[in-house]
């Protein structure tokens, strides 16, 4: 019988192995270099947030990542290991170190996201006492039709600079606080994933403002110039929701998209906000497929 795995913290020479396990093959130099970015986030410690299992020859056998939200008391994990040492007892030497570390820190929950198509996981995480809390739904829109949704009245639409950072941290800690899964954001967090973190730098913040102050925003992204553009969160300011900015703002984020080539669009939406679900559909969005949330708690 082989050796358990040695788990140990990521440190900067394991990044060419790391991107190996996430993506399935070597990582090239863009990609090694959108790896370190994205370890790089100011939400991020890689050492105490990243490890590594490795089997007796020293060939990674996966990895584990723990992403801490301390105000909410929840981390969301991802997990994985290599085609080759699938089975071999890395995962669950890999999610041993996770409990340990979320519980040193605090934590009450882990999380993790699965598609609903990959049942060997789904069952693997069920088998091990993870339940199943909460469903997205992953909707996609065909074509590069413009929405031309107008502007409400009185209200102007412009794209997200640096100092606006500020700005859109409190509209979408305002909006969202309280939500499922949402924990507070940081200007620094916010500044770093809209200017620093993409390959296509900056992201298409779409900002929807009166009289100079901010009431919404779309945040976009893409992945590659002939990826389909990705809608991101949307928010519109608690006592401004339920007019119809929030379609506003998002029609104007799709257009954006559309404007600098996305092929096709995107959107995740949680499946027990109806409200939102019914605007999307209305913009031309349609279920592509679904994603489910595991939980286990470790109080």
């Amino acid at each position: 019988m082989p050796n358990p795995p040695t788990i140990r913290s990521y440190t900067p020479d394991d990044l060419e192995a790391l991107g190996a396990l996430r993506l399935g093959h070597a990582p090239s130099p863009t990609e090694g270099a959108a790896l370190a970015r994205w370890l790089a986030q100011p939400n991020i410690d890689a050492k105490r947030d990243c490890m590594l299992a490795f089997n007796d020859d020293g060939a990674p056998a996966g990895f584990a990542i723990l992403i801490r939200e301390p105000a909410i008391r929840r981390g969301v994990v991802e997990v994985n290991g290599s085609n080759q040492h699938r089975g071999g007892g890395a995962g669950d030497a890999l999610l041993r170190e996770v409990y340990e570390r979320g519980r040193a820190a605090g934590l009450d929950v882990v999380q993790v996201d699965v598609p609903e198509s990959d049942e060997a996981r789904r069952k693997a995480f069920a088998e091990r006492g993870w339940a199943h809390i909460r469903t997205h739904l992953h909707l996609r829109r065909e074509g590069t039709e413009r929405t031309n949704v107008p502007a409400p009245n009185g209200m102007t639409l412009r794209l997200a600079e640096p100092v606006d950072a500020p700005a859109v941290t409190d509209v979408q800690n305002t909006a969202f606080t309280g939500s499922w899964g949402y924990a507070p954001n940081t200007p620094a967090e916010i500044a770093y994933r809209i200017f620093e973190l993409p390959d296509l730098r900056p992201d298409p913040v779409v900002l929807l403002e009166e009289d100079g102050a901010l009431v919404g925003y779309c945040w976009c992204h893409r992945e590659a110039e002939d990826a389909p553009g990705i809608v991101g969160m949307v928010g519109v300011l608690p006592g401004r929701q339920g007019k119809g900015l929030g379609r506003a703002v998002t029609g104007a984020g799709m257009d954006a998209l559309l404007e600098l080539g996305s092929p096709s669009l995107e959107i995740t939406v949680d499946s027990e906000n109806p409200p939102a679900i019914r605007v999307y559909e209305s913009l031309g969005f349609v279920l592509d497929w679904r994603s489910f949330w595991y939980e286990l708690r470790l109080t």
